[in-house]
């Protein structure tokens, strides 16, 4: 992580459009983050990464090619990547599998982005 040495560079993976373009808008309004690239599902997602050298991801859990598979995939090709889950799942079991597959935070969509704020920010080295 490259706290402090320019923005954060982030990648959004979320299936919904709308999530991205929302999550996107989050990143502009964050003057230390910077939004590099996006994917729709856990393959292109995994590209991305490749593509982008990024500092932290935002991760959704229920897409295609997701979940704690593609957590320990992400993982292996990039061991020190932040890893923010943004999910609408509130199932601790759910929660659970992706902490121990290797995210740093879980946080539930609630409509309040305050919560992704932050965790993004303790993360990042930026609170």
């Amino acid at each position: 992580m490259n706290a402090g040495a320019g923005p954060c560079r982030v990648v959004v993976c979320d299936d919904q459009s709308e999530i991205r373009t929302a999550l996107a808008a989050v990143m502009v309004s964050m003057p230390n983050y910077q939004l590099v690239g996006e994917a729709a599902d856990g393959r292109w997602c995994l590209q991305v990464l490749r593509d982008t050298g990024p500092d932290l991801l935002i991760l959704d859990v229920a897409m295609p090619f997701g979940g704690p598979g593609l957590v320990r995939e992400i993982r292996e090709m990039e061991p020190g990547l932040a890893i923010v889950v943004f999910s609408a799942h509130r199932d601790d079991q759910i929660k659970a599998e992706m902490l121990a597959a290797g995210v740093d935070e879980y946080v539930v969509k609630t409509g309040r982005l305050l919560p992704l704020q932050q965790a993004l920010n303790r993360v990042s080295g930026r609170e």
